[in-house]
């Protein structure tokens, strides 16, 4: 994969290709892999070829941007300022959620649109959402943002659940039919073996985005394992499936904040490894123009840059690689995996109020988390790294104490 020429989409190819699939057809077929995904109730909107590098989101035809947007990060004016930025430099793909800052990202993005209507034509939108039971926290997104519509949802899959994967799959085929949503997706960041293999085996076709945790890549010095030669196979297996692949996790704040230097070798080595956008939150405009200058034409590393990349990632704090294998192994039948990822999100990415807000999901007393937690290694045993462990998990029951 040495040629990232920009992937020629033209306006008819677009067209055709940004019309969903065959119409699902049940449960019965999804338990035998065939249920593709359902179709599009009206046509896609039609999007001009971005001035940035950008290559074909899978099956949905659209040209992202190689870099995108992560609007975790963002609020109140500055971050209508940033978000403006953003899609003026060429970014065209938008992901944020109500659960973003507490609703101020999406709060922040629907100032931008209410003020000029044509920003929202100029994006690729997608929300993230949590309960595939029910409509209307998808329609309170909507209504904020002052649209009709989203191009994807990423609805949260984070356990190898197949009645989870039907309850995605009901939800979104009657939002597509009823013109609020254009493309089918999903995210995960807790069993990413687990959710992948089964969507691979139980519905291939369906889904047509997918934002994904990258820590198994093998991004750094000597980092192979069983874990990232299993990540990268159900890697490839998506995008021989046409589901467009959105990085997430993969180290790309901190290179961002690290300037061109660094960001350019890692947004290349994540795209080389498959994925057909490095997702970043950006929040400073600085960095909106450091963007605008990468050379992303061609996916070549030279030596320099690989040694550059490999650094970045071998410089990082342990990192959590979202294996899911202490999921549930604790026998105090403590959610390790996620206290590992808040964890994440307080000490690697500096974002409390972000750390805090995914613990109170989870409806845990700190303190009493910080007392069931004993000296058993049972999670330490299982953690390919060695992170999770008695110690870890008391750290993250004290930061809400």
């Amino acid at each position: 994969m040495s040629n990232m020429s920009h992937d020629s989409v033209s306006r008819r190819d677009f067209l055709r290709t940004t019309t969903c699939g065959a119409a699902a057809v049940g449960l019965g077929a999804m338990a035998t892999g065939t249920l593709a995904a359902p179709t599009a109730s009206k046509p896609a909107t039609t999007f001009k070829k971005p001035p940035l590098p950008y290559g074909k989101l899978g099956r949905t035809g659209f040209p992202v941007t190689l870099i995108s947007f992560g609007a975790i990060r963002i609020s109140e004016r500055l971050g209508t300022r940033i978000t403006k930025g953003v899609i003026d430099a060429g970014v065209n793909l938008i992901h944020t959620s109500a659960s973003y800052m507490g609703g101020n990202s999406i709060t922040a993005i629907a100032d931008l649109f209410r003020t000029d209507k044509s920003y929202r034509d100029k994006v690729f939108l997608c929300l993230k959402s949590f309960n595939p039971d029910s409509e209307k926290e998808i329609d309170e997104m909507l209504k904020m943002l002052g649209t009709d519509h989203t191009d994807a949802l990423l609805t949260t899959f984070e356990k190898a659940d197949p009645r989870r994967l039907e309850a995605i799959q009901k939800q979104q085929e009657a939002l597509i039919k009823k013109g609020k949503l254009k493309h089918t997706g999903f995210v995960c960041h807790g069993d990413m073996h687990g959710v992948m293999e089964l969507t691979l085996e139980k519905a291939p076709k369906f889904f047509e985005v997918t934002l994904l945790a990258m820590r198994m890549l093998p991004l750094g010095k000597d980092k192979t394992s069983d874990d990232s030669t299993r990540f990268l196979k159900n890697l490839k297996a998506f995008r021989e499936n046409g589901i467009g692949i959105l990085s997430m996790k993969s180290g790309a704040k901190g290179a961002v904040e690290q300037g061109a230097d660094v960001f350019l070798p890692h947004a290349k080595a994540v795209l080389d490894a498959g994925c057909n956008s490095v997702l970043t939150s950006v929040n400073s405009f600085e960095q909106i123009d450091m963007i605008k200058t990468l050379d992303l034409k061609s996916r070549h590393m030279t030596d320099d840059e690989k040694k550059a990349a490999a650094a970045f990632l071998d410089d990082r704090p342990q990192a959590c690689l979202m294996c899911a294998r202490c999921r549930k192994v604790c026998p105090q039948g403590l959610p390790v995996n996620d206290l590992m990822r808040i964890r994440m999100y307080n000490d690697e990415y500096g974002w409390p109020d972000h750390a805090r807000s995914e613990f109170s999901t989870l409806s845990l007393d700190a303190k009493r988390l910080a007392c069931a937690c004993g000296d058993c290694t049972t999670c330490t045993q299982v953690c390919p790294i060695g992170l999770a462990g008695a110690g870890t998990v008391r750290h993250v029951a004290e930061m809400f104490v």
